[in-house]
């Protein structure tokens, strides 16, 4: 703008015909003195210019040109983890208009999700995720929904969570309905595969660079960029480093970022079930001594369990044939879902409560399971992922124009807008298994009695209100 200011002052001024008197005098040629006359016109329109557009100096304005057009090898932002969140974040700021490169060393395959979907044919993967409606819109503004396999997308348009092992009956069963909470639906069901293969075709159609290759160091000493030493022995500079890469992060050890960690004493146990009753797109969890159990619904006559259980029982769990197994889920369920013939070998992940005091560093940012790990009982971790991503978009476009896109007061906006959603997240995912767990109730002494009965009234208290529930829901969709 302010060059093309100088141009139309330049431009209104009239160039001289004559030669003025003081360059006639020093006996110059006519065309010599015409080029000294033109040159003395030009700078005399460019302190005008200043003074009235009020430039600046002019270093100040070459270091301003230089974070605008980058020098080779350097780029804006580095997303390591290939994972769907950090493939969702290369996505957003792709979509800025921003030079991107994602890392990671499953990218050199044609297909993040190829092992896992190839073989299992037409069955369902066992890692299913529960996204909200914040998920499915960020999915949407991506373009990324829409190319998942709609077929393989089971809607979820009621819940029921029971305390006990009553079965279906009882009056101090909690329902959520989609209709009740004025929502579209409460979450929607998408296979692990089906997500990710959905996000890479996505980065394929962009212009995003990618990396098979892992981090294996940082160098956050350079006021303008971050360097990233790989395991391939090549390096790349960046001015935003998105760190996407798991609980175990290694982009947040190589930052130092401190961090505590519990262990949740429980093993989740997944599997995918054949039912003879439909279950009608709703999902029922049950907890108790066994832990939290959860049958999600999957498309046709199939429903997807998370079983959130001790250590010891989930070893026995997973010990079990598949006709012994699918009774025990039977057993606790009461036959909500009828019969069930189990059509997915069982896999099983330790869990864990991950928090992290800072999620940002000089040029970097923390986003998913490198931020925070909850407790899955509400199916929010994927959700949280990507609210975070969703966040630090937002952040990044209303950026002032002078600042570079890791500029460190950026990176403390994102932080300070994601803190109080982890923050109610995390304390109430971790309450839950908390007041439910007998080894937590154990070390209560005297106090469980008292304890319990306040948490069996408080449910009472929440599956008799109706706006209590529907706050709950906005809760769970944002």
């Amino acid at each position: 703008a302010e060059l093309n200011h100088r141009h139309t002052d330049f431009q209104s001024a009239a160039l001289p015909t004559e030669l003025p008197g003081h360059l006639r005098q020093r006996g110059l040629t006519t065309q010599a003195a015409r080029a000294r006359s033109v040159a003395d016109h030009c700078r005399s329109a460019n302190s005008v210019c200043r003074h009235r557009y009020q430039v600046l100096p002019e270093p100040y304005n070459l270091e301003s040109m230089n974070d605008t057009f980058p020098s080779p090898g350097l780029v804006d932002v580095a997303v390591v983890g290939a994972g769907p969140v950090g493939a969702s974040a290369a996505l957003a700021a792709e979509r800025l208009g921003l030079q991107v490169v994602w890392l990671g060393r499953e990218l050199g395959s044609p297909s993040i999700a190829a092992d896992k979907a190839g073989a299992a044919g037409d069955g369902f993967d066992s890692r299913v995720y529960a996204l909200s409606q914040a998920a499915k819109n960020l999915l949407g503004e991506l373009r990324v929904w829409d190319a998942l396999a709609a077929a393989r997308i089971a809607p979820i348009y009621d819940m029921r969570i029971l305390p006990t092992t009553d079965g279906v009956s009882g009056n101090k069963t909690l329902h959520f309905g989609a209709y009740e909470g004025c929502k579209e639906a409460l979450a929607w069901i998408v296979e692990g595969c089906n997500l990710s293969q959905g996000l890479r075709r996505a980065v394929d159609f962009s212009r995003i660079r990618t990396v098979a290759a892992d981090l294996a160091g940082l160098e956050l000493d350079h006021p303008q960029h971050a360097t990233l030493q790989l395991d391939d022995g090549s390096s790349l500079r960046a001015r935003l480093i998105v760190g996407a890469d798991g609980a175990g992060s290694p982009t947040r050890g190589f930052a130092n970022l401190p961090f505590k960690s519990r262990d949740y004493s429980q093993t989740a146990v997944v599997a995918n079930f054949g039912c003879t009753v439909p279950h009608a797109d709703c999902a029922w969890q049950w907890f108790g001594e066994h832990g939290v159990l959860a049958l999600l619904p999957l498309p046709g006559p199939y429903c997807s369990m998370v079983w959130s259980a001790p250590h010891e029982l989930a070893s026995q769990l997973m010990a079990l044939d598949s006709g012994a197994l699918a009774a025990r889920v039977l057993t606790i369920t009461g036959g909500a879902l009828g019969e069930l013939r189990l059509v997915s070998r069982p896999a099983s992940f330790a869990l864990r409560r991950l928090e992290v005091s800072r999620i940002s560093a000089p040029r970097v940012v923390l986003v998913g399971d490198a931020a925070h790990v909850i407790h899955p009982l509400a199916g929010q971790g994927m959700n949280l992922g990507f609210a975070d991503v969703a966040a630090l978009s937002a952040v990044l476009k209303a950026r002032e124009s002078f600042r570079d896109v890791g500029d460190r007061l950026l990176l403390r906006r994102y932080e300070r807008s994601r803190k109080e959603a982890v923050a109610a997240m995390t304390l109430a995912t971790d309450g839950l298994q908390r007041l439910f767990d007998p080894e937590q109730l154990a070390r209560l002494g005297m106090l469980v009695k008292p304890v319990t009965l306040a948490r069996d009234i408080g449910w009472s208290v929440v599956a008799r209100s109706s706006w209590i529930k529907r706050q709950v829901m906005d809760l769970a969709a944002t």
